[in-house]
């Protein structure tokens, strides 16, 4: 994989060496939802509960354009599990408890488009590409009751999410001036959580969810270069 990389790069290098290009990078703010909303409430709630920041590159080789970002955000899940072993010295069958993940993450998107519009003063493109997503920092497990009574437990050596999850995503950008407004749906291709949870010190957990990374992530760039 790595020499399939190294050689992707090398050929890229080598054909925007001999080509006419402009790059820029820069940071980016913004959020992320389940839908999209003109509401400014809810825009305002999306952007401080699902709040993602990060930096961009971008390639512009004549039209086409080659934009690769990596955005940190965090989420959550809340899950309804069966209890495997004695696991809280729960021992009716019947009862299964909840609880809740919060996970710090990184996506990684590769953007790959066509600048459709090239004025002056405004630029419009469209992308698609790969979204890959890693699992960083540590895990808050919150169990409600009557599990724990609202106990919280942190561990910064263990991930409920996969190591690397997968996700393609279509993006549509506007830039005016160095402002570059980016909004893009991502759709998740692999499952975000294994099968099983195990949280050390507290036990192994059957978690039976295909939940995958299906959200829409706007940002806002400013071009340093």
């Amino acid at each position: 994989m790595k020499k399939v990389l190294l050689l992707f790069a090398a050929l890229f290098v080598a054909t925007i060496a001999n080509a006419q290009f402009d790059i820029c990078v820069g940071p980016k703010v913004g959020y992320q939802a389940t839908k999209l909303s003109l509401d400014k409430q809810s825009i305002k709630s999306s952007f401080k509960g699902n709040m993602t920041f990060g930096v961009f590159g971008r390639v512009t080789i004549k039209k086409f354009i080659v934009q690769p970002e990596l955005l940190y955000f965090k989420s959550g899940k809340v899950f309804e599990v069966s209890v495997l072993g004695d696991n809280f010295g729960i021992d009716n069958p019947a009862l299964n408890p909840t609880f809740t993940i919060n996970q710090a993450n990184l996506a990684l998107p590769i953007f790959l488009g066509y600048q459709f519009l090239d004025l002056d003063l405004i630029k419009m493109r469209a992308n698609v590409g790969p979204v890959f997503y890693f699992a960083v920092g540590g895990t808050e497990y919150v169990y409600p009751s009557p599990i724990g009574n609202g106990t919280s437990y942190v561990t910064n050596n263990t991930s409920p999410n996969e190591e690397m999850t997968l996700g393609a995503a279509l993006n549509l950008g506007v830039d005016v001036w160095r402002f570059t407004l980016d909004i893009n749906y991502s759709l998740g291709l692999t499952d975000a959580f294994d099968d099983e949870i195990e949280i050390p010190g507290v036990g192994e957990f059957e978690v039976d969810d295909d939940t995958k990374q299906n959200i829409f992530t706007v940002t806002l760039g400013f071009k340093l270069l």
